[in-house]
């Protein structure tokens, strides 16, 4: 059974944790997550989404390939479209990307700083959230599409725009 109130504890986790902006997708299939978290700034998001920079994120790339975690510096070398470049321009300079799961069943959380890296702390705090909220989500995807709505709504009050 998919506990809502736990999800809701580890996602008040990430918010807690410190002043990163974050997206965490969850059961991703066909590259689309069936859930999906997210404190990234509103303007970031439509860029993101009205340029198609999904399929040329570095980040995205590597998390539907790997697990385990990743500083967006290791990545940055790979990066012919320019996504962290241009991801700088909204105040994400500093990442790292997150991926558990396998194959066709992924986690990923994408986090980032404006001024600083993340650090090992942190990152280990990212890992140990997106593991347990994949975990916590299994068999999330079967859910009557009520339920989903219903859990995605849980991220509602993450929103960072105000901070």
């Amino acid at each position: 059974m998919i506990k809502s109130e736990k999800i809701n504890h580890q996602l008040q986790r990430l918010v807690e944790t410190c002043d990163w902006r974050f997206a965490v997708g969850l059961r991703v299939r066909f590259n689309h997550p069936t859930l999906l978290y997210q404190t990234y700034p509103a303007a970031w998001v439509e860029f993101y989404a009205q340029n198609g920079l999904l399929f040329f994120d570095p980040t995205v790339r590597w998390a539907m390939t790997h697990t385990g975690t990743i500083t967006w510096a290791e990545l940055e070398p790979g990066d012919t479209a320019g996504v962290f470049r241009q991801a700088r321009e909204y105040g994400l300079a500093h990442g790292i990307a997150v991926s558990v799961g396998d194959g066709p069943m992924r986690s990923m959380g994408f986090f980032t700083h404006a001024n600083r890296p993340i650090t090992k702390e942190e990152t280990a705090v990212a890992l140990d959230v997106v593991k347990t909220l994949h975990d916590l989500t299994d068999g999330v995807p079967d859910l009557p599409a009520e339920r989903i709505a219903a859990l995605q709504a849980l991220g509602d009050g993450l929103s960072q725009d105000s901070a």
